[in-house]
Formats: C-alpha cells, sequence, structure tokens
C-alpha cells in the first residue's frame, strides 16, 4: 500500500486575504480548483494545452505569467470562461491556506541552503 504524506498543519486565513492576491495568485488558485475538480495533473494540463508540463507548474505556483494565447486554449480546451478561473471566493479558502503554507514552507527551505 503506497504511504501517503503528512500534510503540515495550515493556518486558517482571512477573507481579506482575497483582496491582496496577483493576478498570478488568482489564476494559480483557479487552476488548482479546476485540477481538483476534474481530477487531473499537471501534467494532464499540460497535454491538453499542447505545452510544458514545467510550464503549467510554474503557473499553478504563481511563479511563470501566463500569455494571453494560452489564456484563451485554457478557456477553449477546458470550456471554461477565463474570469472563473480567476473568481476567488470563500469556498477557496482553505486551497489558499494549503498554497501559502507550501510557499512558505518552500521559501524556508531556500533560505536554509
Amino acid at each position: 500500500m503506497p504511504r501517503l504524506k503528512r500534510q503540515p498543519p495550515v493556518e486558517a486565513v482571512d477573507i481579506s486575504t482575497i483582496d491582496t492576491l496577483s493576478f498570478q495568485e488568482r489564476l494559480a488558485i483557479g487552476l488548482e480548483r479546476l485540477k481538483a475538480e476534474r481530477k487531473l495533473t499537471n501534467r494532464e494540463l499540460a497535454e491538453q494545452l499542447g505545452v510544458h508540463e514545467a510550464y503549467i507548474s510554474q503557473v499553478t505556483r504563481a511563479m511563470r505569467d501566463v500569455k494571453l494565447s494560452t489564456l484563451d486554449k485554457m478557456q477553449r480546451e477546458w470550456n471554461v470562461v477565463i474570469e472563473d478561473l480567476l473568481r476567488i471566493t470563500e469556498a477557496d479558502l482553505h486551497r489558499i491556506a494549503v498554497w501559502k503554507a507550501r510557499r512558505k514552507k518552500q521559501r524556508g527551505a531556500a533560505t536554509d541552503s
């Protein structure tokens, strides 16, 4: 039986956090929501768009800008409205908390090296 990764505790985020998210962060959260809803991996998303998995990985971590042509492909390939990928609601607060905790952990690991 495969071992499950133990997830670190996640601090709750306040709804006011939504207003502080950048375009990149909003898209990253929206893509995480899409992946969860459709049970897709970064590799599958990349294949559907005809881009590299590393590119999608960077986008889902808010580390890379997205070209308008890629946003257009997302909309057509996934049958979504881009505004829906950028719309963040209270239902996304846990996803934001997990995402921020992951980023904090990565930054901590980078400064430890």
